[in-house]
């Protein structure tokens, strides 16, 4: 079997034939390593490759060297790798990140070339049968000049599942494109930013329980299990224990949530179940326990036996699995003449020491990661946590925020010194629960992620995100500007517009009253203008229908519903009729129209009033607009006396067919 591993130095590569101990060198390096190959085995060479220091190597992987947390209501987490120029300059079709962990899942980029094209697939790592991970994530191709030329697609409410566990974009982005516009640096490398966010992890199990089981003789000896499930890098599943009474019926059940995976560390834990049979569903709200070092936690009851299990005993439980933290706890001696350090170790199997101290009446707590010379050169380590002080009814957080701390490979670490605010007499009080009876303080570092990231040094690929950032900023305050500068201008139209308006409104309002005593004496109801105006009570766009009641109300305000839905010109007939048998209405209809030759007169001169006046310039848009809807208002007064009963009748019509809408 041939294994061919690929080796870039300085750029360049070198393939190693294991089986035939053939080498290829494709440019100079080290000669004494040079001279060395051919007598070395495999495992010789790749370590000789790791331990020389005078040159670089370079695989193909795209290298996670930043990150960034907002704590936002979405809960995003910013990942930024660096793609190398070996994968796009030269023939090699596939390129993968390292496992990296986000909102307690075990995710993978990757990205493919396919015709000239680059693929790009966000996978989750930690998926099983059952399982269902929905997220919404995005991928962001950096460009070094600006941030508006930048290549990105988002996907929003995505679901991971077993059977579909990759998703991402075919053709996101031509390598032609990627070449010539401004995304790689002097290296040839390519910036790429994934954002994840909005991410739900829901476990969901078929199972069956029959009513009455089989009489056996120890009811603790009848479980159920469920599956298997990740999460938080754990490895989880479920337990139902039913108990039955006296006549072998189940009278309630207990379900448990276990921890597969071996720890010597606590976690803590946020979920909820939701029981479904039909329509009947039960939630069990949210739950937060402790799982032990044996993986065990706290049962949940349920009662609801013959809802749940009804006849035939099949029902449906789904787990939401909404937090895990880690928890490592650690025992104090605050009160002793000397600090007593205590050694412990994080989920990586990293060593930490802490102790505990009174100084000026203050109670301090001294954290120090010891592994830290174990970092690897060149990464840093970025970690988030939070320290608790428990007591007997609860734990008190040192910190309000969680702390997020950057650690470099170094001989040793100098240490996080925390000044609490918990009173010291409290602290030393025998009823306030802090200390046991030997006088041990019990301290929780509750640690909420940790990522090893490249380039621990800041370098110019963070001067590209500290530029679009400025962009966007400068981008902002223009369209705030613009926004202002606009504002500004509308407030002067309306401080320059008031006059008119007040003008023009005192005239219409007078042509309204004019129009409203035509209508009410010729007995056909209300004003014009109410009609426009929906009454409250009656109006409701959402009900097809018309009620009994109300259409025996119009029938019995307006009269039969068929003379009102009468012809056009019926309506018109009427009308015209109307306003000719009564001598009132003629009069109020012709005061109108001398109310509309005042509108008439607006454009000529005005020594009283500047602003009209002013409208009757050819330079001034108002004035000539104002004098275009005199003109329309005049011909549309000329047709008024044969239009207001029409309109009246349609009017009511309409409300007749369905008096409920707008």
């Amino acid at each position: 079997m041939f294994v061919i591993l690929f080796y870039y130095f300085l750029n360049k590569s070198v393939i190693v034939d294991n089986k035939n101990h053939n080498y290829q060198i494709n440019s100079k390096f080290n000669n004494n390593l040079l001279t060395k190959l051919i007598n070395f085995n495999y495992n010789e060479i790749l370590f000789q490759l790791k331990i020389n220091t005078s040159n670089k190597i370079i695989i193909k992987m795209a290298q996670l060297f930043r990150f960034l947390y907002t704590d936002d209501r979405s809960r995003s987490e910013v990942f930024t790798f660096m793609i190398p120029s070996s994968f796009i300059l030269d023939l090699d079709t596939e390129l993968k990140s390292r496992d990296f962990t986000s909102s307690n899942q075990k995710w993978s980029l990757s990205f493919h070339k396919n015709n000239g094209h680059l693929n790009t697939f966000l996978t989750l790592k930690t998926v099983h049968e059952g399982m269902m991970v929905t997220a919404d994530f995005g991928i962001t191709l950096i460009n070094r000049e600006h941030f508006t030329r930048n290549e990105t697609f988002n996907e929003k409410n995505t679901k991971f599942t077993f059977d579909n566990a990759s998703h991402g974009r075919k053709s996101f982005v031509s390598i032609e494109a990627l070449c010539t516009l401004d995304f790689m640096d002097e290296r040839g490398n390519i910036q790429c930013e994934l954002e994840v966010k909005n991410v739900n992890t829901a476990f969901t199990y078929d199972t069956q329980i029959p009513p009455t089981p089989t009489y056996i003789r120890n009811s603790s000896e009848l479980k159920y299990t469920s599956g298997t499930f990740s999460f938080g890098n754990y490895e989880w599943n479920m337990c139902i224990q039913p108990k039955l009474d006296s006549m072998g019926s189940i009278t309630f059940l207990k379900f448990y949530l276990c921890r597969l995976s071996s720890l010597d560390h606590l976690c803590r834990i946020s979920y909820r179940y939701k029981f479904i049979n039909g329509g009947f569903v039960h939630d069990s709200g949210v739950i937060e326990q402790y799982s032990d070092i044996n993986g065990a936690s706290n049962s949940y009851r349920m009662d609801k036996i013959k809802e749940l299990l009804q006849i035939t005993g099949k029902f449906v439980i789904r787990i939401d699995l909404l937090k895990i933290n880690s928890v490592f706890p650690i025992f104090l001696y605050p009160l002793s003449p000397q600090p007593q350090p205590v050694h412990f170790y994080d989920r990586d199997r990293q060593a930490w020491m802490m102790e505990s101290c009174i100084e000026d009446n203050c109670f301090i707590l001294r954290l120090f990661y010891i592994d830290i010379n174990n970092i690897p050169s060149g990464y840093v380590r970025v970690m988030s946590f939070n320290i608790l002080v428990r007591n007997q009814n609860s734990a008190v957080y040192v910190f309000k925020k969680p702390v997020i701390k950057y650690y470099y490979k170094r001989e040793s670490d100098d240490g996080l010194e925390i000044t609490t605010t918990i009173d010291v007499n409290e602290i030393m009080s025998e009823n306030s629960g802090y200390l046991d009876q030997d006088g041990c303080l019990t301290i929780e570092m509750e640690l909420y992620y940790s990522h090893l990231l490249h380039q621990p040094e800041y370098s110019h690929l963070d001067d590209i995100i500290r530029k679009q950032k400025l962009q966007m900023h400068r981008e902002i305050q223009t369209l705030q500007q613009e926004n202002y500068s606009l504002e500004k201008q509308l407030h002067a139209v309306q401080g320059a517009n008031a006059p008119i308006n007040q003008a023009q409104g005192a005239r219409t309002k007078s042509f309204e009253n004019a129009s409203a005593s035509s209508t009410s004496s010729s007995g056909v109801g209300t004003s014009i203008s109410s009609l426009n105006t929906p009454n409250p009570n009656l109006v409701n766009p959402n009900t097809q229908g018309t009620p009994n009641v109300v259409k025996k109300y119009y029938e019995q305000k307006y009269g039969s519903t068929t003379n009102m839905a009468g012809s056009t010109n019926g309506s018109m007939a009427n009308g015209q009729n109307l306003i000719d048998k009564n001598p009132q209405m003629q009069q109020k209809m012709g005061n109108a129209r001398n109310a509309s030759g005042i509108f008439n007169q607006v454009p000529g001169a005005n020594a009283n009033n500047p602003a009209l006046n002013n409208m009757n310039n050819s330079d001034n848009p108002l004035g000539a607009g104002l004098s275009s809807l005199s003109s329309t208002f005049s011909s549309g007064i000329a047709n008024l006396k044969l239009t207001a009963s029409n309109f009246q009748a349609n009017k009511f019509t309409s409300k007749l067919m369905n008096p409920f809408s707008s």
